[in-house]
Formats: C-alpha cells, sequence, structure tokens
C-alpha cells in the first residue's frame, strides 16, 4: 500500500511543480551582456517588442532592460503587467498581452543595457537571429 501512495506521489509530482523552462538560445549569451540578478524599485513607463521571447523595458528612471522570458511570447505585444516593485530573475512573473490572448510568462533574464544606440543594437541583433 505504501508503494502505491509512493508511486502516486510520484507520478503526479509534475502536476504540482512551477511550469519548467526551457533552456534559453544561445543568442541571448551570443550579446556578451552581463545578466543582473534582481532590478530594486523597479517601475517601467513604456517596452519595445525585442524577439519572439524577450523584451526591452524602459524604467521611469530611464534604465533599459531587456527582459528575456521562460517561453516565447508573442511578436507584436500590446500590453505588459509586472506586479511587484522588485524585479527578480527567475521569480518575477508577468501578463503579456497581444491582440487576441494574455500569456503569463516568467522572467529568466534580466540584461541592462547602456543607452538607446545599444538598445538598437540589441534589437536588431535579436531579430536578425530569431
Amino acid at each position: 500500500m505504501k508503494k502505491l501512495i509512493l508511486l502516486c506521489l510520484f507520478m503526479s509530482a509534475p502536476l504540482f511543480a512551477d511550469e519548467e523552462s526551457e533552456a534559453l538560445p544561445d543568442r541571448y549569451s551570443q550579446l556578451g551582456l552581463k545578466p543582473v540578478e534582481q532590478v530594486f524599485d523597479f517601475k517601467y513607463r513604456s517596452f519595445r517588442d525585442g524577439d519572439r521571447q524577450s523584451l526591452i523595458v524602459r524604467t521611469r528612471g530611464r534604465e533599459i532592460y531587456l527582459l528575456v522570458f521562460n517561453r516565447p511570447i508573442s511578436p507584436r505585444n500590446q500590453g505588459i503587467t509586472i506586479k511587484g516593485r522588485n524585479l527578480r530573475a527567475g521569480f518575477t512573473r508577468t501578463s503579456i498581452a497581444d491582440n487576441q490572448t494574455t500569456l503569463s510568462r516568467r522572467v529568466e533574464r534580466i540584461y541592462p543595457l547602456e543607452n538607446r544606440e545599444k538598445e538598437n543594437e540589441v534589437i536588431k541583433f535579436l531579430r536578425a537571429n530569431d
């Protein structure tokens, strides 16, 4: 009987686990950017589509971040909702809306970008290698 209960628990474990991440594409490591683990007091004011798995957000403090998600998103997004003021790689969940649906995604990587020129360079690279 104990073996049957253990077998049932083992079989149902994936149902209770948090959604698994797929391995991130190599194009993000090819950018040569250094990821950060957390951004404190994060409040975004605008965003821009990156590729099918990322967005670039600008904060009210005029900082720029590339957010890479655990799974693909729509290439044409209408809105993003980020609850909370601390953005943490591997933990923060977002809601991304396109024309038909709203997707829930987890932020896997956060890359700070120095300026608008670097932002444009990153977008060009990501879209060319998507």
